[in-house]
């Protein structure tokens, strides 16, 4: 009998994630079947470059220290990555988290798996084993092969994927199970690439601080160590760069009042590189209470809280400020003179064109009755000369008569004593308002007295 049962092309996988985000891995481990004859299996540590959570390492006990000489994921695909493309079968258990994490590692190289279709172990336990009726915690894989008698050390990736190669042929030789219904296809998903941050999200940490302070009031037996061990195991997590064990045993010596300054220091170092003042001023103010009646450290700390409380206001100032300009910039005149100016000038200057263009519409109208006027005196023929006419003529008969008594013709005592200048000439409003009025009568002020008619002449002569 061959090693596997089933035909075709077979990849099974298993990887262990450093933290919480699930973007990236740092183990991987994977048994390659093709036609049934086992023809790879490979056990990789990877560097993922990024931080690792006190409770991941918990999990599958891989610290940072262990991977900085490992290779990263680009390297390991550069050799492995043929067995993940068509027309192999992804195998795992609970596969697609699998699939998912090494597809988000794989999108910061502009690449993922290009395999289409893989196997479940959790659905063939669900639906071919249990069929539905499994109790709480049956699917797990650590129960799975608890119960099916398979060797298994968890949540190491080596023996995981040897478990999930062990149950399909188990359920081969003790069912003769059919595996093409359980063959599923992949759902294509696009991953944003994400950089490698070697600092947790400060949501991260915060969720876990809570935790943390939950433990340490309901006195759970995680935080029944010695003050002296919680601060040993403090100092290793902050050399290795391990934040939440950092966090998990610096907040149980401080709960144990440790009478040490370099632990709540470096707690409020953590925390404020995370964003998290309020937790920095927390911590710091417990410190300077278990320090102020034994040790002179608490000094110190109080200079620490100052200077984290001088930093956080000075972003608060800088927002003020900018709150002002821009309520300035919708008064306009207090902040910004010179704009305020140039829409003061621009303001007049429009009061000025329209003033201007007023009066040349003033003008135009009164050319316009100057010229219907003239044109009525042109048609009355009763209507008499203009008055500048006449006035002209009196002056050029007054400028002769002083040449001929200069030259002697006329004496100057026969002379006849001067006509009186003739009025100036009206404006055009008076002159309009002249010729109105007689018109309307029916009469010229101005028209010489008619010559008596033949009736009265006959009057005359009787």
């Amino acid at each position: 009998m061959a090693d596997f049962p089933y035909p075709g092309k077979f990849t099974f996988v298993d990887v262990e994630i450093p933290n919480l985000n699930n973007d990236c891995i740092c183990a991987i481990s994977m048994i390659v079947i093709d036609e049934g004859e086992e023809k790879l299996r490979v056990t990789e540590l990877i560097n993922p470059r990024t931080f690792f959570s006190a409770n991941n390492i918990k999990i599958h006990h891989i610290h940072r220290k262990d991977v900085l000489d490992s290779r990263t994921l680009p390297q390991f695909w550069a050799d492995y990555g043929q067995y993940f493309e068509e027309p192999y079968i992804i195998g795992a258990h609970n596969a697609m988290s699998d699939i998912s994490v090494i597809n988000k590692d794989l999108a910061r190289i502009h690449t993922e798996i290009h395999a289409t279709k893989y196997v479940d172990t959790m659905d063939i336990m669900d639906q071919f084993y249990y069929r539905g009726n499994q109790g709480k915690g049956d699917l797990k894989l650590c129960n799975i092969a608890e119960h099916l008698g398979i060797e298994l050390d968890h949540h190491n990736p080596q023996s995981d994927v040897n478990a999930c190669y062990e149950i399909i042929r188990y359920m081969y030789n003790h069912f003769e199970m059919d595996l093409e219904p359980f063959i599923k296809n992949i759902k294509k998903t696009k991953f944003r690439p994400k950089k490698h941050t070697a600092v947790p999200s400060s949501r991260q940490m915060k969720i876990f601080l809570n935790y943390v302070r939950k433990q340490i009031t309901r006195k759970s037996p995680s935080v029944d160590i010695s003050v002296l061990k919680a601060k040993k195991q403090g100092d290793a997590a902050y050399e290795e760069g391990d934040y939440e064990g950092v966090i998990f045993n610096y907040e149980v010596a401080a709960a144990k009042n440790w009478q040490s300054a370099s632990v709540y220091l470096r707690l409020a170092e953590i925390y404020d590189s995370l964003n998290m003042t309020f937790d920095a001023n927390r911590i710091l103010e417990k410190g300077i209470r278990n320090l102020k009646r034994t040790n002179r450290d608490w000094r110190i700390l109080k200079s620490m809280a100052y200077n984290l409380n001088r930093k956080r206001r000075k972003p608060e100032s800088q927002e003020a400020e900018k709150q002002k300009e821009a309520s300035s910039r919708k008064k306009g005149s207090k902040k910004y003179p010179e704009l305020a100016g140039k829409k003061a000038d621009a303001a007049n200057d429009i009061s000025k064109t329209s003033e201007n263009t007023a009066e040349t519409i003033t003008d135009q109208s009164s050319s316009a009755a100057g010229g219907v006027e003239t044109g009525a005196e042109s048609q009355n023929p009763d209507a008499s000369q203009p008055a500048p006419a006449r006035q002209s003529k009196a002056v050029k008969a007054d400028a002769s008569k002083k040449k001929r008594i200069r030259r002697g013709n006329i004496s100057r005592r026969t002379r006849k004593p001067k006509k009186p200048n003739p009025a100036p000439a009206a404006s055009k409003s008076e002159s309009v308002s002249q010729s109105a009025a007689p018109k309307a009568e029916g009469s010229n002020p101005s028209q010489p007295a008619s010559a008596p008619t033949k009736v009265q002449s006959a009057e005359l002569v009787h």
